[in-house]
């Protein structure tokens, strides 16, 4: 071989055939490769897609209200039977409240009650007597009134009965003497009269007490009626002084009340936390609102526990305020519940954590699907689309 026809060595590594040879098969497959990439990248933003979630704030709370415990009555308190954060049941009674004067004034109606009855009793025995015309034997009378106006008809029956009788000895001399023609017409007519009245004497003297009897009867049955509705009055009042717990639940908020307390009606005496079952109530702003309905998939970050270690706790809309809220100067808000799918949060080690009413939320409604597509055209819809509505960074124009 020719040694003019070879290139030296020194000269060599320069050439274009040493630079192809070095580095031509690399520099492809790395060119492929990126292209490859970048291809992957742009199919994947029509393919892979992401939650897209709404994010608010909220509290764990029960799906009843609490209870506020008022006194209807004024008064002194005579016993306590709760203390705070003491769990009670539906029913259970609280605090008693003193209710002397009103136990006096049911005293004295129940014995006017009483008196009153016997009183009936009595009438209606006289009356059954009168109409029987059955007087062969005193009655058995209660009531002292009945007693003494007895004793007065009576008297006047008897006195009445004792004219009678002697005015029936004079009417039969008068009538053998009439008819011997030893008085006159005149004299005879008066005898008939004196008769005639001395008989129906005992009979509107009966007559006259029978009509008394029964108005007194009709107006003592009326006494009565009203005494037992006061008593029935009495025994809802009465209700008033014991104060019982309207639900089952916790007691809070208890007011410092001791034996001899003295409490005023309507005064808020504590309140009862229901026992049932929690909810999360969330508090969404009303440009997030419209995307929220009744089913949607909530994740709930409970701040008193991390969740790189605790986890989430997930649940679903299940109810939606058809009103606004506004608190103040914060901005406006719906109420948002969500049924909780468990009540606890478990570490790996099995250590349990209770969620409890009051516990802070952060949580996350899953609203949509959208691919990273979707996304970044909406992103960039943003940035360029010159109507935008005015922000807070953008006052409206006056």
């Amino acid at each position: 071989m020719d040694n003019n026809k070879i290139f030296p060595p020194e000269i060599l590594e320069y050439t274009a055939d040493y630079h192809f040879h070095q580095h031509n098969t690399r520099s492809q497959l790395v060119y492929q490769l990126l292209l490859l990439i970048i291809v992957a990248a742009f199919v994947s933003l029509f393919i892979i897609t992401v939650d897209v979630s709404v994010r608010s704030t909220g509290i764990i709370r029960s799906v009843n209200d609490k209870n506020e415990i008022k006194a209807l009555v004024g008064g002194r308190v005579d016993s306590v039977f709760i203390s705070e954060n003491q769990r009670v049941k539906q029913g259970q009674t609280l605090l008693t409240i003193q209710a002397e004067i009103l136990t006096e004034q049911n005293q004295l109606t129940l014995a006017q009650q009483t008196d009153y009855e016997n009183q009936v009793k009595d009438l209606q025995k006289l009356l059954h007597l009168s109409r029987t015309n059955n007087w062969s034997k005193k009655p058995g009378l209660q009531s002292g009134l009945y007693k003494q106006d007895f004793a007065l008809f009576w008297q006047k029956i008897t006195e009445a009965k004792t004219t009678l009788f002697t005015v029936e000895k004079d009417f039969a001399r008068s009538v053998k003497l009439h008819d011997v023609k030893a008085i006159s017409e005149a004299e005879y007519d008066r005898a008939v009269l004196l008769h005639s009245n001395a008989k129906s004497k005992i009979k509107t003297i009966m007559e006259e007490e029978e009509a008394r009897w029964e108005s007194e009867l009709t107006q003592l049955n009326m006494k009565v009626r009203e005494l037992n509705s006061k008593n029935e009055q009495y025994l809802r009042e009465k209700d008033f002084y014991t104060i019982k717990a309207p639900i089952s639940g916790t007691v809070q908020q208890l007011k410092g009340l001791q034996a001899g307390s003295s409490v005023s009606p309507n005064e808020f005496l504590a309140e009862i936390s229901p026992d049932a079952s929690m909810v999360a109530e969330m508090y969404v702003l009303p440009k997030d609102i419209g995307l929220l309905h009744k089913g949607t998939v909530t994740r709930l970050q409970v701040d008193a526990y991390n969740y790189n270690q605790w986890g989430l706790v997930t649940g679903k809309v299940i109810s939606i305020s058809n009103d606004v809220y506004t608190n103040g100067s914060q901005q406006p808000f719906f109420k948002v519940r969500c049924q909780l799918d468990k009540d606890a949060l478990t570490l790996r080690n099995g250590y349990v954590g209770k969620l409890k009413k009051g516990m802070t939320l952060q949580a996350r409604f899953l609203v949509t699907e959208r691919t990273l597509f979707q996304l970044l055209y909406d992103k960039a819809d943003d940035w360029l689309n010159p109507n935008l509505i005015a922000t807070e960074d953008t006052p409206p124009q006056k």
